[in-house]
C-alpha cells in the first residue's frame, strides 16, 4: 500500500455499506479569499471514520455532489489507514458515508471521480479485488446505488495482460466504460510490472483489452482518463514517447483511440532547449475544436503547465508555464484537470502559492493566468489534485490535505 496518495507517488517518482449521521457544517476560521470557504473537513467522525485525503473530482448527481476517498472508513490488516470511502455531499456542506471499503474482492483505494450511468454510479479501485498477483489486489470496477444500499464488484483485474491498478475515470460511450490501468499489459525494461492499458468494461462486467502501451513513442503508464470527443477516445500516457536529458524515461504522450485503431498524436519533448510540458497526469477537455490539458512538469520553469493542441494535426503548444519563486507566488505541479467555464480555465495546482500548498487557478485560452485562492493548511484545505465542479455559480473541490483535523477538504469558490 502506498503511504502517499496514489497518483502523487507515481507521477513525482524518478524512474529510471450503511450511511453515516449527517455531519455538520464547518464553522472554522476561513482564509481572507472573497467567495472561498471550506464547507467540510474529512475526520469528524472520528480519525477515520468518515473518509480521508480525497484526491478525485466532485460529481453532481441530483442535489448533491458525490466523491471518493483514497484512505478512511474501515481499517484492518490489508489498510490500516483506511480502504477508502465513496461520500455525498450537499452544496452546504453536509456529508454522508454511503460506501466503506473492505479491502477485499470489493476493492481498496478508489484514486478516480465517480461516473454516473442511468443513476447508478461507476468506479475503480486501484487495489483489492481477487488477484493475488499484485501485493494488495491488482484493482476493481465496481458499481454502487447512489444510496449506497447496493454494490457490484463488476470486474477484478489480474494483473497480467488484462491490466493492473486503475487509477481513472470511467468514461461512457456506445453502452459500455471504457478507461485505462496503470501497470499491466506489456512488461519492458522501463515499466517492468507492465506499461499500461486501455480496456473497456459492459454494464455486465464483460471487459476487453482496447490497447496495451509497449512503453516507446506509443506512451507508458498511463494516469488519465479518456475524453470522449466525436466518435474517438483522447487520453495521456505519464511516460513514454521521447526520451530526453530531463525525461530519460520519455515525457509522455497524447494519444487517440478510434474504431481502427491506436495512434500517437504528441510526443512531450521538455529538454534543455525546448519549454514543451512533460508527465501529463490529468484528463483533457474540449473547447472550440482544441484540447487543452496540464503537465505535472516541464515548460520554462520545470514546474508544469497547461497545453492546448489540435485533435487533428497533433499540433501542439505550451499555453502558460507555472512558475513559483520567492517574487511570483505561481502554482506548482498541477495534478488536475481543467474546468472550462464562461471562457475561462480554470483548474488546481498540488504546490506553490503563497505557502506552498497549493492553488485555484483562472487562465484564458490566450494563457493570461491569475491565481484565485493560495491553500494555507489547517484550517483550510492543502495540495488539491482535484478539478474543479460548477454548480449554482460556484466551483467545487476537494483537498488531499489541510482541513480542520489535517486529512482533507471540500470547499466551495464563486470566482
Amino acid at each position: 500500500m502506498l503511504g502517499a496518495s496514489l497518483v502523487v507517488a507515481l507521477a513525482a517518482c524518478a524512474r529510471g455499506g450503511s450511511l453515516s449521521p449527517a455531519a455538520p457544517v464547518l464553522p472554522a476560521a476561513q482564509p481572507l479569499t472573497a467567495g472561498y470557504q471550506v464547507i467540510y473537513s474529512f475526520g469528524q467522525f472520528g480519525k477515520y471514520d468518515d473518509g480521508a485525503h480525497p484526491v478525485a473530482n466532485l460529481i453532481s448527481l441530483g442535489a448533491d455532489f458525490y466523491g471518493t476517498t483514497e484512505f478512511g472508513g474501515i481499517t484492518n490488516s490489508a489498510c490500516v489507514d483506511g480502504c477508502g470511502t465513496v461520500f455525498r455531499i450537499s452544496p452546504e456542506g453536509r456529508e454522508q458515508i454511503i460506501y466503506r471499503f473492505k479491502g477485499g474482492t470489493d476493492g481498496d483505494l478508489p484514486a478516480a471521480p465517480l461516473t454516473d450511468v442511468n443513476g447508478t454510479l461507476y468506479g475503480t479501485t486501484a487495489y483489492g479485488g481477487t488477484s493475488t498477483a499484485c501485493a494488495g489486489g491488482c484493482g476493481t470496477v465496481f458499481a454502487l446505488s447512489p444510496d449506497g444500499r447496493s454494490y457490484r464488484t463488476m470486474f477484478s483485474f489480474g494483473g497480467g495482460a488484462d491490466g493492473a491498478s486503475p487509477a481513472s475515470v470511467l468514461t461512457p460511450m456506445n453502452g459500455a466504460l471504457y478507461g485505462t490501468t496503470l501497470y499491466g499489459g506489456i512488461a519492458r525494461p522501463l515499466c517492468s510490472t507492465g506499461c499500461g492499458t486501455v480496456f473497456s468494461i459492459g454494464l455486465t462486467g464483460v471487459q476487453k483489452v482496447i490497447y496495451r502501451f509497449k512503453g516507446g513513442k506509443d506512451g507508458a503508464n498511463p494516469v488519465a482518463g479518456l475524453l470522449r470527443y466525436g466518435s474517438s477516445l483522447y487520453g495521456t500516457a505519464q511516460y513514454g514517447g521521447v526520451p530526453s536529458g530531463y525525461c530519460s524515461t520519455g515525457c509522455g504522450t497524447i494519444f487517440r483511440i478510434t474504431p481502427a485503431g491506436f495512434t500517437t498524436v504528441h510526443l512531450f519533448k521538455y529538454s534543455p532547449s525546448s519549454n514543451d510540458g512533460a508527465f501529463p497526469s490529468a484528463n483533457l477537455i474540449a473547447v472550440s475544436g482544441e484540447l487543452y490539458g496540464t503537465t505535472l512538469s516541464g515548460g520554462e520553469f520545470s514546474d508544469g503547465t497547461v497545453f492546448e493542441t489540435s485533435p487533428a494535426t497533433g499540433a501542439e503548444s505550451v499555453i502558460h508555464s507555472f512558475d513559483s519563486s520567492d517574487t511570483i507566488k505561481d502554482g506548482v505541479y498541477p495534478l488536475a484537470p481543467l474546468t472550462f467555464v464562461s471562457g475561462e480555465l480554470y483548474g488546481t495546482t498540488r504546490n506553490g502559492g503563497t505557502t506552498n500548498a497549493g492553488t485555484v487557478f483562472e487562465i484564458a485560452t490566450s494563457g493570461a493566468e491569475s491565481v484565485l485562492h493560495d491553500f494555507i493548511g489547517k484550517p483550510d484545505g492543502a495540495t488539491p489534485q482535484a478539478g474543479l465542479i460548477l454548480s449554482g455559480g460556484a466551483l467545487y473541490g476537494t483537498t488531499v490535505g489541510g482541513g480542520a483535523h489535517s486529512l482533507g477538504s471540500v470547499f466551495r469558490l464563486t470566482p
